[in-house]
């Protein structure tokens, strides 16, 4: 946080003139969802890293050499509608099962 908003995680135990925290919780969750995609933290919680910058010029490399970065990141695959409700079902029916042992109806 102090790379980018110029916080000091001490400021959670420093108060203000009025009583308040100076830095909250809510104020931290706000800054790291906001994070750029390039940030530590962003990376390690799923982010790709991708800046709009990086993807563009990734763009500029397709377009003069015809084929895609290699660093490009690979799309991924789109969800099979019957595979989604084949485990739809399956989950349906392991819930029920678990209700029906938990209700004790089942050993």
């Amino acid at each position: 946080m102090s790379q980018y908003h110029h916080l000091d995680y001490r400021d959670r135990d420093r108060f203000d003139a009025y009583g308040r925290r100076v830095l909250t919780i809510r104020m931290i969750a706000d800054r790291i969802k906001f994070l750029p995609p390039d940030s530590a933290t962003a990376i390690a919680s799923g982010g790709s890293g991708w800046t709009t910058t990086h993807v563009l010029i990734m763009d500029v490399f397709h377009a003069i050499t015809g084929t895609p970065h290699p660093a490009r990141p690979k799309a991924e695959k789109p969800v099979d509608p019957e595979q989604a409700k084949r485990v739809a079902e399956f989950n349906r029916r392991v819930a029920e099962r678990q209700r029906a042992i938990d209700a004790g109806e089942i050993d």
